[in-house]
């Protein structure tokens, strides 16, 4: 697959449809709109090989670069011409999504390397002064999902939604949602995780993430 094939980008749904045993629509799905953008706390783009978007947050700048044979990509944090952050995004391929904490400190990028449906991957960082650095956040968070609900063939999902008031990120857990994965395939569930040592703050149902998302829209 292609980028010219998988020009998709990611879009924020703002009500998930919530039935047994069905495959449910996670917050952060790809579309084949073929457009970035930003709104909020959330930049959604498709990164392009021969000339890549950058887009700003205050005075920082990003984008992710894309080797012309499609072997992943590349995500590139500066600050003017200073280059803070670069790292890779493995078997990138589909569109990116980076959603910020309110105080522009924290970060967390999901990208796909399986195209619209999966695998899902969320990285999370944080900012402070010339450095970046990463944080193990998404661990704890993903090994109770997955001991509890889990695909054996694709494996599961995890996505940033958003940076919640109380500090906490976000993360939607789904097991992938094809029929190879049983009777739990698009299960989801919501995690609010603590950035900094990876503790569950908070776990929300399939319905109460609903409710959540309805009250705490990201566009």
């Amino acid at each position: 697959m292609n980028w010219k094939q998988c020009a998709g980008t990611m879009l924020v749904i703002a009500a998930l449809r919530i039935s047994a045993h069905s495959q449910l629509a996670a917050p952060t799905a790809i579309s084949d709109a073929g457009f970035s953008a930003c709104s909020h706390n959330t930049c959604t783009f498709v990164p392009e090989s021969e000339k890549p978007t950058v887009y700003r947050r205050g005075n920082l700048s990003y984008t992710v670069r894309v080797p012309a044979r499609d072997e992943g990509g590349t995500f590139v944090m500066r600050r003017g011409r200073k280059v803070l952050l670069t790292t890779p995004l493995k078997d990138l391929s589909a569109s990116v999504s980076v959603v910020w904490s309110q105080k522009s400190d924290w970060f967390a990028v999901t990208w796909s390397d399986g195209g619209a449906i999966g695998n899902f991957h969320t990285r999370i960082f944080h900012v402070v002064d010339e450095a970046v650095q990463e944080f193990p956040t998404v661990r704890n968070a993903f090994r109770s999902f997955r001991s509890r609900h889990w695909c054996r063939v694709r494996g599961d999902n995890v996505q940033a939604y958003r940076w919640d008031e109380s500090g906490a990120i976000v993360l939607v857990m789904s097991v992938y949602p094809t029929g190879d994965c049983g009777e739990e395939a698009g299960h989801m569930e919501a995690y609010f995780v603590r950035p900094t040592d990876g503790i569950v703050l908070r776990r929300l149902t399939a319905a109460r993430l609903d409710a959540y998302i309805k009250t705490h829209p990201v566009w």
